[in-house]
């Protein structure tokens, strides 16, 4: 099964660590959460798992997997502000030596009819969240990285994603979010990152754990 290792992990900026002695594996077919207050390294883990940003110390492998197997919607925004959704679809799938019909993709996450012709710019905030996952799955990853995706989604537009998570980790991939919205996010990871105190902590099962609950307690 492909996979992500942390071993003997330390994540920041200039040699000085965020977090240290991270020790985990991402495996395919899981959605992970990965929680922690503002500042705490979420992002930061992300980059450097990613390969994105060099770690303090220890290492990152990839177990039938590489750097090119793996997709993210981190800095906002990846898309091209003063082209349409259908133009940034086009624009990113000729990037990734891509044939993809641009109508097929946007329909994938919902905003076909409703981008129909409109800068992404002028797109409200919950369907430039969408087109951002639109243009992360356009190379169908194995590792999906996704920093606050439901950030501007009404409960339909959550419900939604959580469903698109869902597909395409029934897939045999794995989708890795971050989020702040623990309630909403409910029953949608198989297990989560908790990230407290500088330490990172890996929970592989959630069954019958309260995600909002497992928060408050860090």
């Amino acid at each position: 099964m492909p996979a992500i290792s942390a071993t003997n992990l330390s994540i920041g900026y200039k040699g000085s660590p965020i977090v240290s002695n991270i020790n985990l594996q991402l495996r395919t077919g899981r959605i992970i959460c990965l929680l922690g207050a503002n500042g705490a390294g979420k992002t930061t883990l992300m980059k450097t798992l990613l390969g994105r940003i060099r770690p303090v110390s220890g290492s990152v492998t990839y177990t039938r997997t590489s750097i090119d197997e793996m997709t993210a919607a981190i800095d906002h925004p990846s898309y091209f502000p003063y082209l349409s959704g259908r133009q940034n679809v086009q624009m990113a799938s000729a990037f990734w030596g891509l044939d993809v019909d641009p109508e097929s993709a946007l329909s994938g996450v919902g905003i076909a009819r409703a981008a129909q012709g409109r800068k992404a710019k002028d797109y409200s905030t919950g369907m430039k969240e969408r087109l951002e996952l639109c243009l992360a799955l356009l190379p169908r990853p194995r590792f999906l990285f996704l920093d606050e995706p439901q950030n501007g989604l009404d409960p339909d537009g959550i419900a939604s994603l959580s469903e698109t998570l869902r597909a395409y980790r029934d897939k045999g991939n794995c989708v890795v979010i971050s989020t702040h919205l623990l309630h909403e996010i409910q029953g949608v990871p198989d297990e989560c990152i908790l990230i407290r105190h500088g330490r990172a902590e890996q929970i592989t099962d959630l069954t019958g754990v309260n995600i909002a609950d497992l928060y408050q307690r860090r």
